[in-house]
Parts: C-alpha cells; structure tokens; sequence
C-alpha cells in the first residue's frame, strides 16, 4: 500500500475516533449525566480534536500541495549564466522553476512520480496555450495592472519586532505577518539580486545573511523571498496614499561611472510627492514595486523629485526588465473601468477562421505560380521562385515584428501573393516587346527590367502609401492588414527587381538560358488576342454611358440603405456569434445541433417583442442573422452570427442564451440576494467565530446547525434566492476556474467548502461557500480578515458566479467607439486620396494626370460601395434565395475590413492606371500633350499585362472569397467588385482623362528617342 493511502487511513480513523467521543459527550448532555461524567467525557473529546488536528497538521507538512507547485511552475524556466570566481569560468546554472522543483522533489521524496507526470502536463499544455481562456480574465488582469509605488525599506536591527515578523512570515504567510507599520513585499525577480555562482551560493544557503549585508531585511517563505518595508505615511508613495501622481518616462541612461542605468521623470505632482519623500530618507533604500512587487530597492544618494535615476550592476535584459515595468506605471491612468470594445473569439470559432484562411492562401499561391509557369514557361519557373522568396521575406519580416497574423492579416497576404506577379508580368511584357523588336536575350533582358522599373516603383509607392497611413490611423484589426500588406509591398519589390534579376543574370551567365519563349511567342494568336488595336478612345462615351448606369445604381442604393450599411463598428452595438453543442441523439461525435436562418430569427425576434418598449433589447428587431458555414441548403448550420445595433453586450447575451438554451452548451450569469453590494458591510458576507462551531448563529440563520469548526476563524458567504437554479458542482467549477486564474492564484491554496442550504445538490436555490485560510483568522486579526480573505473572497464570488460563459464570439462597440472608428475612416480615406494625388502630380508633372487617377479611384470606390448595399437587398429577398445561396452573398456591411478592402482598392486601381499612364508618357515623350493615337496605343500595348495581372489577382480574391470563410468574405467580395472595376476605369476613365481634346493623330509625331510600336 502507498505512503499516502496509509498516511490517509491513519488520519481517519482518528478523525472518526475524535467524531465518536463528541457523540458520546452529546448523548451524555442529553441524558442529563452527571456533572463529573460530562466533564471526563469533555476532556476525552478534547484530547481526541487535539490527536486529530495534530495528525492532520502532520500529513499536511508532509503533503505536496496544489499551491506549492503553482509557485514553482510560474517561475522563468530559463538558466541564467554566471561568472565563477574560483574557476574563472562562465557556468550556466539551473532555473529558477528547476531549481523550486528539484527542492519540491527533496522535500516529499515519496510524490515524485506524481510531480514529473504533472510537469509533463503543464510543459504539454504551455506548449500550445498562447493567450488568456477568457477575455474576462483579461479585462480583471488590466484593471489591477500596473500599480506603481515606492517605498524606504527596512534596514536590518533597527526595529525590536525583526524577529517576531521573520517568525510570523514562516507561520501565517506574507499577509497576515505585518504590524500597522510594516508589511512584507515579495521580490519579483531573485535572479537580479545575485551576481556570480558564490553569491548564490551565499543566498541559498543564507539567505537572512546575503540580504542583511546589504542593509535589507529578507525572509524565505515557500521558495519566495519577501522583503521588509514600512507601510506609514512619510516612509510610502502610493497610488493610495497619494492621489493624482504618476511617472511620465522611463529610459535608460548612465551613471557616474559609465555604467548602464535606469532614468525616469516623473509628472510635477508626483515630482513634488517623491521630493518629499526621498529628501526625509536620504542613506535609505528606496523599493520600487509593481503591484506590490518589489523590482529593485536602491539606495538614495540624494533627493529625488522630477529627475531620478536606478543604479546598479544591470544586465541589458534587466535593464528593459525594470524601464519596461517602470513605464507601465501610468497603465492604470489609460484604462477604462468598463471596456467600450469587446472583442472575443473562442478558440474553435478562432481556429476554423484560421484554416480556412490559411488554406485559401495555400490554394492561390498554387494557382498563381502554375499560371505564370503554364503562360511564361521558364520565365514563370523564375517568378515562382521570385515568388517564394517574396513569401519567406514576407514571413522573415512578420517574425521579426513580432506582428500577429489576423485574419485581415492573412487576407494581405493572399493579396501579396496575388499582386507580387504583377512586377515580374510587368517585367515579362517589357522583355517580350525587346525580344520581338529583335534584340537579343541578355539585351532584352536588360532592357526590360530598366524600363519596367518605374512603373513598379509608382505602382507599388502608392501602396505603400495607403499602408503607411492605415498602419498610422487605423485600429488594431486594420494596422494588421496594413503592416502585412506593406511589407508584401517591400519584398514584392525586392524580389521582382533583385531576386529576379538575380536568377536571370545567373541563367544567361551561364549559358542555361539562351533563348527566351512564351506562350505568347509560341503561339501566335494568343499574341494577337492580347494586342487588339483597338480605338479606346471613340468609345468614350460608351464608357461614360456605362459608367453612368452602374454609378448611379450603386449612388440610388446607397441612398436606399444610408446607415442600415454600416456595420456596429460604425454605429455601435453588439455581435454575437453562438456555437450549437453536439448532438446527443447521433451516432457521430462531432455532430452538433442545427437550426435554419428563419429558425434563429424568428426566436431572435420573440426576444425583442416579449420587451419593454423602452427596452434597448426592442432593437433586436431588427437585428441581422448570419448562417455561418452553411450546408448545402444555405441556410441551415450550426453557427450563426447576430449583429444589432444595441449596445448593452450583457443584456444581448443573457437574452440569447435563454431564447437557446436547449442548443447552448453555456452557463448563464447567475444572481443571488445582496450580489450588488459594493461595501462589505453590506455584503452577506459574515466571519465564522460561533464558539460552538455551528453555521447558522454566524451567519443569522439559527435553523442551521451544521458543524463549521474546522472553518473556525475563516469567512461564509451566504447565497440566497439563487437565480437560475444551479448544481452545487456547477457553483464549485465556477469558483475553482476563477481561483485557477493568474489575479486570484493568491487564494488557490484555500479550504473551501460549499454547502447547500435549499434545495438539492442538482438544483440548488440557496448555499453557503466557507473559506479559510492558515495564515489569516479573524480572531487574531479582524483588518487583516476582512481585506486579504472577506474582500478577497467575495469579489471572486461575485466576479464567477456574475460571469457569462464567453460564447463562440462576442464583439461589443459602445456609441463613443463608433464615432472614433467613423472619424478614423473619413480621416484614412481622404488622407490617403491626398497624399496620392501629390504623388502622382509630383511624379508626372502634371496636375491633369493627378485629376484622372482620383476621378478613377472615386469611380470605382462609389461603385464598390453601391454593389454593396445592393448585395444586402439581394439578401432579405426571399426569391433571391437560392441565388444568394450558391454565390455565398451575405448582407455586407461597412466594417473595419470593408474600409481596409475599400483603401486596398485605392491602392490596386492606383497601380494599374499608374501602369498605364506611365506607358502614354513614355509614348508621348517631349510633347506637352497626349494625342488619342498615343492614348490608344499606350492601352493596346499595355493590354496584355493589364488581363494577366488582373486575371492572377481576381483568381487569389476568387479563392480567398471561396474558401476563406466568413472571417474575410466581406473583404473578398469588396476586393473582387474593386480589381474588376479597377480594371475597367484604368482604361475608360482615366485614360480618356488624360486625353486633351484637339490634339488628334497629326500631332503624333514621335520626338527624338522616343520609339512608337503600332499595332
């Protein structure tokens, strides 16, 4: 039999030896014995309570507890390399979590299999756990984020309680082993306080005498050091005591001698604060914490106010450590109490949207490169390989940043890979036109990358720019597509002109590529379709006709939805995505319950009906249902995403989660009697001091007579009238999931017990939760009680039991975020027109050439935003069904990607009218003017780069709008309508533009050096 399972036994059978002695006092009392009998009796229990606490003590110092090794597993796991005076020898030593853990491993020799096999679990799970569970735990961890203070340290044999504190620290725990003027702060990072491997040694072997040496007073407790320091006003600066102050920078600089050090300024208020202080404490040691954590307690050479400076001996890591931490500070200055944005997606929603993106782009970049091989035969082998290099450049660059790939993110890269063939089709034409003008290979070559060069460096600058100023002015989700896209831009760039050019000077050096053939030069039509010799310019007014039509649709459709376009990004409110739970009643595991569209709205609806009229819940009428991965029918799945315009993100969910409660796998907010209260006073919150040990006179319920003794000196809190009726275990996991999380570890090595009051285990109306805690009992101290373990405990309560389980996704926007986003829009779009049109002036000499690039840009923004109204129409029409169906149309609003596709768009439009404008001002060389026959040539000879590079670039959208699910169909269907009217305007309304009436085909004369081909 296993140690523990005897330990375990021998425990309980004392534990029953000690429950039988007490009934038989009890039934003694009751059968009214004698006086003598009862008092022998009364010592018999007495002695038996005492056995039993001991050996529970017992066990306990020789159990391996939950808590001890959470400590251990949050330390750095990464060995630090130290001098070695006696070998002269750099030696690299054990973390700091092996170093816990081996010393866990010594002190319970017999839990060692336990330990390695939870080790393994925890290195399995940090593995793959990359951010919070919850956006709630977040949204707790940046409230209490970022506390700043200062305070003068304790200096060793200066005060008689010294050895009473060190005793109290090793017996009751760093919160309840303090005086009114003195309290312990744990040192955030023990590995700064140590220099070489002797030191070390010195502190783990001494640790009392490492830290007096040097005027501190430290105590170990649990494998954490805690350092002394007075918590009085005129020894303390913090946020509590001194309201208003905060530091404003914090960089690094260099002390006297040379060496590294940390320099911060502080605001005037604060200044004058810390004047105050560290003049009274000049020779003293200063601590700077963080959240009550010490990072570093220098000593004060003189005083401090607006300029202060940190000397030590810092490593570069610790010296960003410590200005990093320093700079937070003012974190709690920048937050809002309440989020005016929520933006949370569940891991399977958030990983479905991340395959189908990545699957998408994985099935684009497949289909470019085999075009550009099958169309440009070696030379597409060469843009392939241009095009891989782009993709890891791309990839190097993101790394390097440090930048996370959202889903507007991997939408840029799909439309990197569809754009970056556009300077190797640029440079292919360019090469072809020489080759078929007889130059030869080397030649040609040459000549085709010198003159495609500016057309490239145009067209792609004015991507840039609008990256440049979406990275600047966008919000989060935007600046990720932005820097994506700009980067793309960069490596586009140096692919297409270095890379490129490198694998054809290497061809043609050595002698591997002595002719150069295209699908265009082998097969003669194909050349002939691409070169139509066309007239463009007498269909102008075909083209304005036409162009007329579908911008003032799209103009009248606008004005039919004005703000039914906008998304809740742009008018506030709240979205909401729900995910079924599996389906008990099939055979497969995976299968989860299904609802049609008309299904979800109608009980959508209901919700808003059943409502006060003065509800914001009455806006739900009008809230827009979304079938997200639909079967084939369209309209039936087990995913759907609801949008409405109300802004009150709580009262949504709860709504939603009742009207689904049979399809929800998800646990409503629960709400019990006093929950409200704010003040503890207030709060059903009462300690357990009842001498007889029984629940109900603590907690003013006389009836309950349940015995609560091992609480004794702990704190009960009552849940009455608990609404919706849950199960005892659904309250503990609750409690347990909170206590688990980062803010409230603190509590996790608590006893805690939950008794129910009424009801039943599986339907419990009213409870009680008991907590205690060894290090803090209310009869010893009644402040320390109520603010490390009442205070404590009840905002956990409150903060789990008031939680809503986070649903597949939520994404709130309040009335103020709108109007930013709004302002952010206008301000990206019309700064972007602005800086393009100086671009192009600049670049072509020309304010016409200016005009005509944003005419074409308003024309096809206008009508991509008409297109989009139109497919919401389209949508609500229930003969257009099957049609929305099988083209996958949604009710497409105005969102953050939609204004990020809608500045993409800019940008591509902008680079194939820039592609053919750059071709008319080649052609008209000198001439002040471009004649028409300039004008058509430059498209007919321009033609060809024009279809291909819009052809791979709609085929990359098509795929991305095919497969790259829900997350990026919005800017897909926007990316498609812009490159196909892009294509359009680049040759039926600018160019025209750019045409002077009166100079006609006798003007055309050729000007020295300037060669023009006819078709």
């Amino acid at each position: 039999m296993p140690r523990s399972s005897r330990r375990l036994e021998s425990l309980a059978a004392v534990a029953d030896a000690a429950a039988h002695k007490r009934r038989a006092f009890e039934e003694a009392e009751q059968q009214g014995a004698e006086e003598s009998a009862l008092v022998a009796l009364a010592m018999e229990a007495a002695q038996a309570e005492t056995d039993y606490e001991a050996a529970r003590a017992q066990i306990a110092s020789r159990s391996l507890s939950s808590d001890e090794v959470r400590r251990a597993l949050r330390l750095s796991d990464e060995g630090k390399r130290l001098f070695d005076e006696e070998t002269k020898e750099q030696v690299k030593l054990p973390s700091a979590r092996q170093r816990a853990l081996d010393r866990l491993r010594e002190d319970y020799p017999d839990q060692q299999d336990r330990l390695d096999t939870l080790l393994a679990k925890y290195q399995e799970y940090e593995s793959i756990r990359t951010t919070l569970d919850d956006p709630a735990d977040l949204e707790r961890l940046l409230r209490a984020s970022g506390v700043l203070s200062f305070r003068i340290t304790v200096d060793p044999g200066t005060v008689p309680e010294e050895a009473q504190l060190r005793a109290d620290l090793q017996e009751k725990g760093p919160r309840a082993a303090r005086t009114p003027d003195m309290a312990w702060f744990k040192l955030n990072k023990i590995d700064g306080w140590y220099n070489n491997a002797q030191q070390l040694a010195f502190l783990s072997r001494d640790p009392v005498g490492f830290f007096s040496g040097r005027d501190y007073i430290v105590e170990e407790y649990n494998g954490e050091y805690y350092m002394l320091a007075w918590d009085i006003r005129g020894s303390k600066l913090t946020p509590e005591s001194s309201r208003g102050w905060k530091v404003s920078k914090a960089f690094q600089g260099q002390d006297q001698l040379g060496r590294p050090a940390i320099n911060f300024l502080m605001d005037p208020r604060g200044a004058t604060l810390l004047g105050e202080l560290t003049e009274a404490h000049v020779g003293d040691s200063m601590a700077v914490l963080l959240d009550d954590e010490i990072y570093t307690a220098p000593n004060l050479n003189g005083r401090i106010s607006r300029n202060g400076q940190i000397m030590g001996d810092f490593s570069p890591t610790e010296l960003a450590y410590i200005i990093r931490v320093l700079n937070a500070g003012s974190l709690q200055n920048k937050l809002s109490p309440a989020p005016i944005s929520r933006n949370a997606i569940g891991p399977e929603l958030g990983l479905d949207y991340l395959k189908q993106g990545l699957g998408a782009g994985i099935i684009a970049l497949i289909s470019v490169s085999l075009f550009m091989v099958v169309y440009y035969f070696r030379c597409g082998v060469i843009a392939v390989v241009a095009l891989g290099c782009n993709a890891l450049l791309l990839l190097g660059a993101m790394s390097t940043l440090s930048a996370t790939f959202t889903l507007p993110g991997i939408a840029g890269i799909v439309l990197t890979f569809g754009m970056a063939v556009d300077s190797n089709v640029l440079i292919f034409e360019r090469i072809r036109e020489e080759l078929r003008e007889g130059r030869e290979t080397k030649a040609a070559v040459r000549l085709g990358f010198s003159k495609a060069m500016s057309s490239i460096v145009d067209g792609n600058v004015t991507n840039l720019i609008v990256c440049i100023v979406l990275a600047n002015v966008g919000t989060q989700e935007i600046k990720g597509f932005a820097i994506t896209l700009g980067v793309g831009v960069l490596t586009t760039m140096f692919s297409a002109l270095v890379a490129s050019r490198l694998v054809f000077n290497v061809l043609l050096e050595l002698k591997l590529m002595k002719k150069i053939r295209m699908l265009p030069s082998s097969i003669p039509a194909v050349e002939r379709a691409f070169e139509p010799g066309v007239n463009w310019l007498s269909l102008r007014w075909v083209f304005i006709f036409v162009s007329a039509i579908y911008m003032g649709l799209g103009v009248f459709m606008i004005v039919m939805q004005r703000g039914e376009m906008m998304d809740t990004e742009f008018r506030g409110g709240t979205q909401v995505t729900l995910q079924f739970k599996t389906d008990d009643a099939t055979p497969e595991e995976d299968d989860r319950l299904t609802l049609t569209r008309q299904e979800v709205e109608d009980r959508v609806v209901a919700i808003a009906q059943s409502a006060a009229p003065d509800s914001p819940l009455a806006d739900l009428a009008s809230a827009q249902v979304l079938p997200l991965d639909p079967d084939s029918s369209g309209v039936r799945s087990d995913r759907f995403m609801i949008k409405s315009v109300v802004t009150n993100e709580q009262a949504v969910i709860e709504s939603l989660m009742v009207a689904f409660a049979d399809e929800l796998d998800n646990r409503p907010p629960l709400t019990f009697a006093g929950q409200r209260a704010e003040e503890l006073a207030q709060a059903p919150v009462f300690p357990l001091s009842n001498p007889r040990g029984l629940l109900g006179p603590d907690i003013g319920r006389p009836q309950y007579l349940n015995d609560v003794s091992e609480f004794a000196g702990g704190v009960a809190i009552l849940l009455e009238n608990i609404d919706p009726a849950t199960t005892k275990e659904g309250l503990e996991a609750r409690l347990n999931r909170l206590r688990e999380q980062p803010d409230y570890s603190d509590t996790a090595g608590r006893t805690v017990e939950i008794v129910v009051l009424e009801g039943t285990d599986s339907a419990v109306e009213s409870a009680v939760v008991l907590v205690s805690d060894e290090a803090i009992d209310y009869l010893q101290n009644e402040n320390i009680w109520e603010q490390d373990l009442a205070q404590r405990e009840w905002d956990l309560l409150r903060d789990a039991l008031g939680q809503t389980t986070t649903l597949a996704s939520v994404q709130s926007f309040s009335a103020a975020m709108a109007g930013t986003f709004r302002a952010k829009a206008v301000v990206s779009v019309v700064l972007s027109l602005m800086l393009i049109l100086i671009y192009v002036w600049v670049r072509f000499g020309s304010v016409r050439y200016s005009l005509a690039a944003i005419a074409c840009l308003m024309h096809d923004c206008l009508t991509c935003i008409g297109l989009i109204a139109l497919a919401e129409i389209v949508y609500k029409l229930p003969a257009a069904e099957s049609i929305v169906a099988t083209l996958g149309i949604q009710p497409f609003k105005i969102d953050l990607n939609m204004i990020a596709a809608l500045l993409t768009i800019i940008g591509y439009s902008l680079n194939d009218t820039i592609i053919v404008m750059d071709r008319i001002r080649e052609m008209k060389g000198r001439l002040p003017y471009a004649t028409d026959k300039i004008i058509n040539q430059s498209i007919n000879m321009t033609i060809s780069r024009t279809v291909i590079t819009s052809g791979t670039t709609l085929l990359a959208i098509l795929i991305l709008y095919a497969f790259g699910g829900e997350g990026v169909r919005g800017f897909a269907f926007a990316m498609l309508i812009g490159v196909g009217v892009g294509t359009y305007s680049s040759i039926a309304v600018a160019a025209p533009l750019v045409w002077q009436r009166g100079h006609t085909e006798q003007d055309n004369e050729a000007t020295p050096g300037t060669t023009i081909t006819t078709t």
